[in-house]
């Protein structure tokens, strides 16, 4: 899938929110409009600014997780008239930041994501 940056949002707690477009021709004139938003939050540094600590090491979550993590939410409207998918996008990707940028923006977000995925690798094995 080919991704369009389309905007960037700086967040107050010091992290970047990307809008990536990867919409893609269906069939004829259709369209599905797909509204890829993503944060890559440093690992070692939420987890030291973070001000909680935690029961495991900076060290062990990064062996596990790496340095960095992916925070990623995709929204998609198929079979879209290609008169409207820039209409559609717009809405779509407005709707989300709108809906989530307070969420995404507060100081404890990054480190509790980080810490949420490193249980859910954790539990795999």
């Amino acid at each position: 899938m080919k991704l369009k940056l389309i905007k960037t949002v700086d967040l107050e707690n010091s992290m970047q929110l990307n809008i990536f477009d990867g919409s893609r021709k269906l069939a004829g004139d259709r369209w599905m409009v797909t509204m890829i938003a993503s944060i890559e939050i440093p690992v070692s540094e939420v987890l030291m600014q973070g001000g909680k600590q935690t029961k495991e090491s900076v060290e062990e979550i990064i062996n596990v997780l790496g340095e960095k993590v992916l925070f990623e939410q995709t929204r998609e409207r198929i079979f879209v008239d290609e008169k409207e998918k820039e209409t559609i996008f717009k809405e779509v990707s407005d709707f989300f930041v709108n809906s989530t940028i307070t969420y995404l923006s507060t100081k404890e977000f990054p480190q509790r994501f980080v810490l949420k995925k490193f249980r859910e690798e954790s539990e795999k094995d």
